[in-house]
Protein backbone atom coordinates (compact mmCIF):
# COMPACT_ATOMS: atom_id res chain seq x y z
CA UNK A 1 0.00 0.00 0.00
CA UNK A 2 3.05 2.42 0.61
CA UNK A 3 4.32 1.67 -2.65
CA UNK A 4 0.74 2.85 -4.08
CA UNK A 5 0.42 5.90 -2.37
CA UNK A 6 4.31 6.94 -3.13
CA UNK A 7 3.89 5.84 -6.90
CA UNK A 8 0.51 8.35 -6.67
CA UNK A 9 2.26 11.05 -5.53
CA UNK A 10 5.01 10.83 -7.55
CA UNK A 11 2.58 11.20 -10.26
CA UNK A 12 0.29 14.22 -8.71
CA UNK A 13 3.90 16.11 -7.97
CA UNK A 14 4.63 15.16 -11.97
CA UNK A 15 1.11 16.29 -13.20
CA UNK A 16 1.11 19.66 -10.74
CA UNK A 17 5.27 20.62 -11.90
CA UNK A 18 3.83 19.94 -15.54
CA UNK A 19 0.48 21.91 -15.61
CA UNK A 20 2.08 25.35 -13.88
CA UNK A 21 0.31 28.15 -13.61
CA UNK A 22 -0.81 29.54 -17.31
CA UNK A 23 -3.31 27.08 -17.90
CA UNK A 24 -5.86 27.13 -20.95
CA UNK A 25 -9.10 25.47 -20.67
CA UNK A 26 -10.26 23.26 -23.81
CA UNK A 27 -13.01 21.92 -25.72
CA UNK A 28 -14.01 18.35 -25.83
CA UNK A 29 -13.28 18.78 -29.42
CA UNK A 30 -9.99 20.28 -28.66
CA UNK A 31 -8.78 16.96 -26.92
CA UNK A 32 -10.30 14.41 -29.73
CA UNK A 33 -7.82 12.29 -29.58
CA UNK A 34 -8.24 11.48 -25.64
CA UNK A 35 -11.22 9.64 -25.91
CA UNK A 36 -10.48 6.33 -27.28
CA UNK A 37 -7.06 6.19 -25.80
CA UNK A 38 -8.68 6.59 -22.35
CA UNK A 39 -11.52 3.79 -23.09
CA UNK A 40 -9.01 1.90 -24.11
CA UNK A 41 -6.97 2.56 -20.37
CA UNK A 42 -10.12 1.61 -18.65
CA UNK A 43 -11.34 -1.24 -20.47
CA UNK A 44 -7.41 -2.56 -20.16
CA UNK A 45 -7.37 -2.42 -16.59
CA UNK A 46 -10.93 -4.16 -16.36
CA UNK A 47 -9.57 -6.78 -18.58
CA UNK A 48 -6.21 -6.86 -16.51
CA UNK A 49 -4.49 -6.43 -19.65
CA UNK A 50 -1.14 -4.80 -19.05
CA UNK A 51 -0.08 -5.20 -22.94
CA UNK A 52 -3.01 -3.23 -23.65
CA UNK A 53 -3.03 -0.78 -21.24
CA UNK A 54 0.57 0.00 -21.58
CA UNK A 55 0.33 0.96 -25.14
CA UNK A 56 -0.46 4.32 -25.13
CA UNK A 57 1.71 5.51 -21.76
CA UNK A 58 5.09 7.02 -22.42
CA UNK A 59 8.17 6.18 -20.73
CA UNK A 60 7.70 7.68 -17.30
CA UNK A 61 4.39 5.91 -16.98
CA UNK A 62 6.26 2.12 -18.35
CA UNK A 63 8.76 3.02 -15.62
CA UNK A 64 6.62 3.54 -12.72
CA UNK A 65 3.66 0.52 -13.57
CA UNK A 66 6.14 -2.39 -14.85
CA UNK A 67 3.90 -5.22 -15.68
CA UNK A 68 4.87 -7.70 -12.99
CA UNK A 69 3.06 -4.75 -10.30
CA UNK A 70 0.06 -3.12 -12.66
CA UNK A 71 -2.43 -5.71 -10.33
CA UNK A 72 -0.67 -4.47 -7.11
CA UNK A 73 -0.53 -0.71 -8.47
CA UNK A 74 -3.17 -0.24 -10.47
CA UNK A 75 -6.22 -3.02 -10.10
CA UNK A 76 -6.43 -4.01 -6.58
CA UNK A 77 -6.04 -0.72 -4.70
CA UNK A 78 -8.89 0.93 -7.41
CA UNK A 79 -11.07 -2.05 -8.68
CA UNK A 80 -11.20 -3.25 -5.15
CA UNK A 81 -12.80 -0.03 -3.60
CA UNK A 82 -15.18 0.63 -7.10
CA UNK A 83 -15.39 -1.92 -9.09
CA UNK A 84 -15.15 -2.52 -12.54
CA UNK A 85 -15.36 0.39 -15.29
CA UNK A 86 -18.92 0.35 -16.89
CA UNK A 87 -17.18 0.31 -20.47
CA UNK A 88 -18.30 3.15 -22.83
CA UNK A 89 -19.88 5.08 -19.58
CA UNK A 90 -17.52 7.78 -19.32
CA UNK A 91 -18.46 11.51 -20.13
CA UNK A 92 -16.29 14.38 -21.08
CA UNK A 93 -15.98 16.81 -17.93
CA UNK A 94 -12.91 19.02 -18.53
CA UNK A 95 -9.75 19.61 -20.46
CA UNK A 96 -6.87 21.79 -19.88
CA UNK A 97 -3.48 22.92 -21.60
CA UNK A 98 0.14 24.20 -20.01
CA UNK A 99 3.23 23.83 -20.97
CA UNK A 100 2.64 21.38 -23.33
CA UNK A 101 0.57 19.00 -21.09
CA UNK A 102 -3.04 18.36 -21.94
CA UNK A 103 -5.19 17.01 -18.60
CA UNK A 104 -8.50 16.13 -19.86
CA UNK A 105 -10.97 14.69 -16.72
CA UNK A 106 -14.25 12.29 -17.41
CA UNK A 107 -16.66 11.17 -15.32
CA UNK A 108 -17.33 7.10 -15.37
CA UNK A 109 -19.36 4.84 -14.20
CA UNK A 110 -17.84 1.51 -12.49
CA UNK A 111 -19.80 -1.60 -10.97
CA UNK A 112 -19.34 -0.12 -7.61
CA UNK A 113 -19.89 3.63 -8.00
CA UNK A 114 -21.91 5.83 -10.45
CA UNK A 115 -19.59 9.24 -10.26
CA UNK A 116 -15.82 8.63 -10.22
CA UNK A 117 -13.62 11.34 -11.93
CA UNK A 118 -11.29 9.70 -13.89
CA UNK A 119 -8.40 12.28 -15.11
CA UNK A 120 -5.30 11.52 -17.39
CA UNK A 121 -2.92 13.66 -18.57
CA UNK A 122 -0.78 13.51 -21.84
CA UNK A 123 2.29 14.86 -23.26
CA UNK A 124 3.69 15.05 -26.78
CA UNK A 125 6.22 12.52 -27.25
CA UNK A 126 7.61 12.43 -30.71
CA UNK A 127 4.61 13.88 -32.03
CA UNK A 128 2.19 11.99 -30.72
CA UNK A 129 0.04 11.99 -27.72
CA UNK A 130 1.09 9.44 -24.87
CA UNK A 131 -0.35 9.14 -21.05
CA UNK A 132 1.70 10.60 -18.72
CA UNK A 133 -0.58 10.49 -15.73
CA UNK A 134 -3.49 9.09 -14.32
CA UNK A 135 -5.60 9.09 -11.15
CA UNK A 136 -9.22 7.92 -10.36
CA UNK A 137 -11.56 10.27 -7.55
CA UNK A 138 -14.43 9.26 -6.04
CA UNK A 139 -16.40 8.97 -2.37
CA UNK A 140 -15.32 5.14 -1.86
CA UNK A 141 -11.71 5.98 -3.19
CA UNK A 142 -11.39 8.78 -0.72
CA UNK A 143 -12.98 6.54 2.06
CA UNK A 144 -15.97 8.29 2.80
Amino acid sequence: MKKVVAVLAVLLIAGVVLTGCSVKALKESDVSFADGMVENVLVAETERNYDMWAKDMDETMLKAIPKDKFELLIIDPIRGKIGEYVAGSKKFSAAVESKGSTTVQYVAKFTNEEQVKVTISFNDVGGQKKIAGEWCDSQKLRGK
